[in-house]
């Protein structure tokens, strides 16, 4: 049992369903390997994923469950908490009219921000090609062990991990300044109470 639940939570945490760039988990993934989301962000799914990653770093002590966790908490603290501390209900799917819009990228857009040799690091990790994954956009996720991409470009692990985390950041302030999908400010006590026990 304990193996199937490492491997989904594994798989989630590497595909589309969580926001690489940004943290937070989507609603529910629309196909069986986690790559494409209904990209709604709601807040008692952040609350009972980040619940499932806390417990199994707690038996396991595996790192990747500590960071996704955190991600997740870190998501809820920087988009759904409210002035006064309460938690905001969801983050919708849609913006401009179109579902994922905010959270796709295409390989120019990518190579714009990084420049040639960074944005091929991110792009062979991120799965990030040219006629895309998803109608002909990216969904950034992460099929392939680190060790696999850090070795092809030569490099370390700890290398790899230094400098895809200064893309992320330069890619998430690129992603902040576009149009975000509505936010629903409702502050339910039951959807708080959970996150509140997972924070």
């Amino acid at each position: 049992l304990h193996q199937l639940v490492e491997l989904t939570l594994q798989k989630m945490a590497h595909g589309g369903i969580y926001d690489q760039l940004g943290g937070g988990i989507a609603r529910y993934s629309t196909d069986t390997r986690w790559l494409v989301p209904h990209f709604e962000k709601m807040l008692y799914d952040q609350a009972l994923v980040s619940d499932i990653y806390l417990k199994a770093y707690q038996l396991t002590k595996k790192p990747l469950y500590e960071q996704t966790a955190r991600g997740i908490l870190d998501y809820v603290i920087d988009d759904l908490q409210s002035p006064e501390g309460g938690y905001y209900s969801t983050r919708d799917a849609d913006s401009e009219g179109v579902e994922g819009k905010f959270y796709v990228w295409s390989r120019g857009e990518i190579t714009k921000v990084l420049g040639d040799s960074e944005a091929g690091l991110f792009c062979d990790y991120y799965d990030v090609s040219d006629t895309g994954n998803w109608e002909g956009h990216n969904i950034l996720n992460v099929p392939k062990p680190a060790e696999e991409i850090a070795k092809s470009h030569g490099i370390s692990v700890a290398d790899l991990d230094t400098r895809l985390g200064a893309a992320r950041k330069e890619l998430f302030a690129v992603r902040e300044k576009r149009i975000k999908p509505h936010l629903d400010d409702k502050i339910l006590s039951a959807w708080n109470g959970l996150m509140i026990a997972s924070m």
